[in-house]
């Protein structure tokens, strides 16, 4: 079914160039903070290194707060990743992606 033509493929990667934009804009954001951080990964597959485990973990435990459950991976943790599922709505992804935003101006601004 999802297959049958690439209008799902497309979908996918639309919405794979949305999270690494906004990934770009919350890497630049932490860095202009004093936090040096990068993004990095493929299509929904994304994630911003943060270089420190406590920063990441800062993240994501607000992110937890505010019903966001997402991960950190990284030797030491640090980096939070993303890891969307190929069929999410634009609605979902949006909304996770400001969950996500706002979780990082709150750590940025600490």
């Amino acid at each position: 079914k999802y297959w049958s033509n690439d209008t799902f493929e497309r979908d996918v990667q639309r919405k794979g160039r949305i999270v690494e934009e906004r990934f770009q804009k919350l890497a630049a954001l932490l860095t202009e903070s004093g936090m040096p951080a990068t993004e990095r990964g493929r299509g929904l597959m994304r994630g911003i290194d943060v270089v420190s485990g406590d920063i990441a973990d800062k993240i994501t435990s607000k992110a937890f707060e505010h019903g966001l459950v997402i991960e950190t991976s990284g030797q030491d943790g640090e980096v939070v990743k993303c890891l969307c599922p190929l069929t999410i709505s634009d609605a979902d992804l949006l909304e996770g992606l400001d969950i996500l935003e706002m979780c990082v101006n709150a750590v940025a601004s600490e």
